[in-house]
């Protein structure tokens, strides 16, 4: 069994899809920034305020190091595509797909959403999300090996194209029944 990775900037879905593909593949599941959190009792930024972004990155290079087992669905923080050697393991050890969406997607979803980061919410902008996009996405499709636009889409929609490409990446076999 391939591993599957989802990567995409915030609010794109990357943490219930991983979870719903997780639970109905019945596999393990890795969210890498919540379980930094979760070793560091702390928030993300909280982290990176006090430690460092370098040592963030430390922290995220050893998830996919010494964490990450054949056949696990894992939700990518947005940020660890920047580094190379990240890249490198990603590409090495899994299929990756990126959830794709336009900035004011991703603002409408983030607003809707009151337990996202209040790194987010206190400089939130379409403008600000474009920008960071434009900066990560070239990472993003470095390590594409598929693409699901969830614009416009419903979540219910977005999770049967993530488990129609796990299914094909991992030779399930499958009947669809169209009504």
């Amino acid at each position: 069994m391939e591993t599957i990775y989802l990567t995409g900037y915030h609010g794109v879905g990357k943490t219930i899809i991983g979870k719903l593909l997780a639970s109905r593949k019945d596999l393990k599941y890795l969210d890498t920034e919540l379980d930094i959190e979760e070793q560091e009792k702390s928030s993300t930024e909280e982290i990176k305020n006090k430690k460092g972004i370098d040592q963030y990155n430390s922290l995220e290079k050893y998830i996919l190091k010494y964490k990450i087992n054949q056949g696990m669905i894992v939700s990518l923080s947005s940020e660890i595509p920047k580094d190379e050697e990240n890249r490198h393991l990603i590409k090495t050890s899994g299929r990756v797909i990126y959830l794709r969406a336009k900035p004011d997607t991703i603002f409408s979803n983030i607003s809707n959403d009151l337990t996202k980061k209040s790194r987010l919410n206190s400089n939130l902008s379409v403008l600000t999300i474009e920008k960071e996009l434009n900066e990560l996405k070239p990472y993003y499709e470095e390590l594409t090996n598929y693409a699901i636009d969830i614009d416009n889409k419903k979540l219910s929609d977005v999770f049967k194209e993530a488990l129609a490409i796990y299914n094909y990446v991992n030779k399930v076999k499958c009947h669809i029944f169209i009504k």
